[in-house]
């Protein structure tokens, strides 16, 4: 049968499908997105049933997907319920200490974007923007260092509306929700006039130059953990025992993350013990692609370390450490920055085109004293009038560079567009001690 006959057939089998199918389809009219709305907290279930559905469905839990369950779910998650920053909250945040730490940052960006040019029209864009404060203290800074309103545009990657709300009430004389259709589900106006805008994801944010700011962003990302026993990787996963409480247990095979995660260069080295963000990975890939294909700058930072820490997964509950197996919900999780990991996903590698120069992690003490933070402190204190105002502003420098409080353990990174490697070469980044561009992996 040639294919002309086949065709032929074809057209007279089609009718009479159709007809035997006719009338046996509704017809379903979808509903508008635009009149959809999430449960109301307290009417969903809680975050522990749906955990305890996960397994009783699906088997044990990874890490990440336990964080990723507390973290965003959209009425029970812990960032979506309330305001969590602050003396009343489970965490309090350098800007939140004093203003001095956003105006150190504010000037890092101002002396580095020198080095390229202008910088002007500026996107400024803090992931994860807590509650405000420090984008504040940085446009304090920018007007006095004489940017227009015109000259900036604000923009927060941030998932939770209650978050969400604390920063436009902070920073906006006038804000609302905008067309679903819009790639931002928020805007407002700064009573200065600076347009601020709102997003969920960083991809939906404009490639255009930008200031790219993740202050105690990445701490939060979903972690795998893994544990090197004598037949290899294997991942730490989490189950409910006899009594419905939850507890660690150990992958009996390689899972799926081990696979595709735990490979050089990430499990150099004679560790026993692997956290692994593969979000982080991601984000700090999309950050080092940004500012090298259109221009900016962006700055890490937060706690953590250079590779040789492996078990940090913890929580905080009213500023205590606690399990972060109990009370699911209640309490931030969080884990330890591996610098060494953000450096492999940003820097140069043979199969990429795009990619930053990476300076850091360098300690905050370190930082702040390089930005000649004391000389700040100095003018505060003048600015002080009574003494006990004065020994505030003493205590939060001292709670920012101890370094038995914050001083050693939160760190900075810097990414640079690659083509800045010769000019920071004769102007060494504020800030870092030492230049030493990232070698290809």
């Amino acid at each position: 049968m040639n294919t002309r006959s086949i065709f032929n057939m074809r057209r007279l089998i089609r009718p009479a499908i159709i007809s035997r199918n006719k009338g046996t389809y509704k017809v379903i009219k979808r509903p508008d997105p635009k009149t959809l709305k999430m449960p109301t907290p307290g009417s969903a279930p809680s975050i522990m049933d749906i955990i305890k559905e996960k397994i009783r469905l699906n088997g044990p839990l990874t890490v990440a997907e336990y964080m990723h369950i507390i973290v965003t779910n959209p009425t029970e998650g812990y960032y979506m319920k309330k305001d969590t920053i602050g003396e009343a909250g489970d965490f309090i945040t350098s800007p939140e200490i004093t203003q001095l730490f956003g105006e150190m940052v504010a000037i890092w960006f101002c002396a580095e974007t020198q080095k390229m040019g202008p910088g002007k029209p500026l996107q400024i864009v803090e992931l994860g923007p807590g509650k405000g404060t420090l984008m504040l203290d940085m446009l304090r800074v920018l007007h006095r260092l004489g940017y227009k309103p015109s000259d900036i545009t604000i923009h927060f990657v941030e998932i939770s509306d209650t978050m969400r709300l604390v920063q436009a009430n902070n920073l906006c004389i006038a804000h609302r929700e905008t067309d679903i259709a819009m790639p931002h589900n928020y805007e407002g106006e700064t009573a200065s006039g600076i347009k601020v805008y709102w997003y969920n994801d960083l991809k939906k944010v404009p490639k255009n130059f930008s200031w790219y700011v993740a202050h105690e962003f990445f701490d939060v990302l979903p972690i795998h953990k893994f544990e090197k026993r004598e037949e290899g990787w294997r991942e730490i996963l989490i189950e409910l025992d006899e009594t419905g409480k939850l507890n660690y247990r150990i992958s009996a095979n390689e899972t799926a993350s081990v696979k595709m995660l735990v490979r050089p260069p990430l499990d150099a080295g004679d560790r026993t013990e692997l956290e692994i963000s593969a979000r982080s990975l991601g984000i700090g890939r999309q950050l080092a692609e940004r500012v090298d294909q259109d221009g900016g700058l962006a700055l890490v930072a937060d706690y953590g370390h250079e590779g040789e820490k492996g078990d940090t997964f913890r929580a905080f509950y009213k500023h205590q450490v606690v399990d972060p197996l109990e009370m699911p919900g209640q309490c931030d999780l969080t884990a330890d920055v591996d610098f060494s990991q953000l450096r492999i996903a940003a820097s140069k590698a043979l199969d990429r085109e795009n990619y930053a120069i990476v300076v850091g992690p360098v300690k905050q003490k370190d930082f702040l004293e390089r930005m000649q933070a004391e000389a700040r402190l100095k003018v505060l204190l003048e600015s002080a009038k009574a003494e006990e105002e004065k020994d505030k502003i003493r205590s939060a420098y001292d709670m920012l560079v101890n370094p038995k409080k914050m001083g050693d353990r939160f760190k900075f990174m810097a990414f640079y567009p690659a083509s800045m490697g010769e000019i920071l070469e004769a102007h060494p980044p504020l800030g870092f001690s030492t230049f030493a561009p990232s070698k290809p992996e």
